[in-house]
């Protein structure tokens, strides 16, 4: 059986590099009820150490390498290199789940220096089997119509299928519009699957057909930091300014050099909205010959040109109502204070 050879060194002695295979990563999640249990076998918490804490952490770690190497035999890898663990917590609702991410790089290496040429035969083993067989039958369903089950879920966190999430969502989204989600496991499992995601893949999933979407799609959004300036910046340019917005409101967890520049952009964007009301001459009264500037709104209301937002129906001369000018306003002081952070 070939052995996929695993190191945090971005080398392999004797061997060289053939190709590199592209980046593999494996996230996988213990149960919620681990830490609960931790806690209640310590009887103290100075005095030395949980066995059954340690043995959990050693099987996620053991399962989460296991996975890392099937996914870099079937690119036909010989090694990961540069390997890197990380293990964190994630919390909500009163409960924990605990979290194991490895990622490296998969590469082909050249054959060891005696120079026998050695066949790397392909394997595959029972559980890559099982996550396939899975995933046939998951989309062999009608998803408008299924249900998630236990197992289903226990399947999909222990594995990280990450393809299912656009299926998932639309079970979601429907269950959260049809049934208010009473006696449905996804209106808590689905959230807890998306905590799991790494940014770029939940942001692709939970800006798709934001403008269609974004009722459910905001609280998500908005509780596991998803804020994503390109996207922002799409919707302005696609004219859905109220959407916009209304996702200047959430944040993200760390803020890149390239994020803050298209934040300026969206700054700069806002600040260039055309007007949708005007600034006309009307008479002063209806017995009046004297005229005055007033304030015509978007739909057509008068009132005195010292008036920012129309007394009739809220919006002022760019069609915003008094809320979304404080998000902007707040979202413009962000701005220049991370622009300040960034240049220090």
């Amino acid at each position: 059986m070939n052995k996929v050879i695993i190191t945090t060194t971005n080398q392999v002695n004797h061997r060289d590099i053939c190709d590199y295979l592209g980046l593999v990563t494996s996230n996988l999640v213990i149960g919620t009820n681990v830490f609960s249990d931790f806690v209640a076998s310590f009887s103290d918490f100075f005095g030395g150490m949980s066995g059954t804490y340690r043995n959990q952490l050693d099987t996620l770690y053991k399962r989460a390498i296991d996975d890392l190497s099937e996914k870099a035999t079937l690119r036909g890898a010989d090694a990961i290199l540069g390997v890197k663990i990380d293990f964190d917590e994630i919390s909500g609702k009163g409960k924990s789940m605990f979290m194991v991410s490895i990622t490296g790089t998969a590469v082909k290496l050249s054959d060891p220096m005696d120079g026998s040429n050695r066949l790397h035969e392909k394997t595959i083993s029972s559980r890559l089997v099982e996550i396939e067989l899975f995933k046939q039958e998951w989309f062999g369903r009608h998803i408008d119509t299924y249900l998630p089950n236990e197992k289903d879920w226990s399947m999909i966190f222990s594995n990280n299928l990450l393809e299912l999430a656009p299926s998932l969502y639309r079970i979601y989204v429907r269950v959260c519009q049809y049934t208010n989600g009473q006696d449905s496991s996804i209106i808590e499992k689905f959230p807890q699957f998306i905590s799991t995601l790494s940014y770029d893949d939940a942001v692709d999933i939970m800006y798709f057909d934001y403008e269609n979407l974004s009722t459910f799609a905001n609280n998500l959004i908005r509780d596991n930091k998803l804020f994503c300036p390109v996207k922002v910046l799409d919707l302005l340019k696609s004219e859905k300014i109220d959407l916009a917005i209304n996702l200047l409101a959430y944040d993200k967890f760390e803020y890149t050099h390239q994020d803050i520049v298209v934040m300026g952009q969206i700054v700069k964007w806002l600040d260039n909205l055309p007007n949708k009301g005007s600034v006309q001459q009307k008479k002063a009264g209806l017995l009046s010959s004297k005229m005055e500037d007033k304030y015509i709104c978007q739909n057509g209301h008068t009132n005195s040109a010292d008036i920012e937002f129309c007394g009739n129906c809220g919006l002022n001369i760019k069609g915003l109502n008094s809320s979304q000018v404080a998000l902007i306003n707040k979202f413009r002081y962000k701005f220049t204070v991370l622009r300040g952070l960034m240049q220090e």
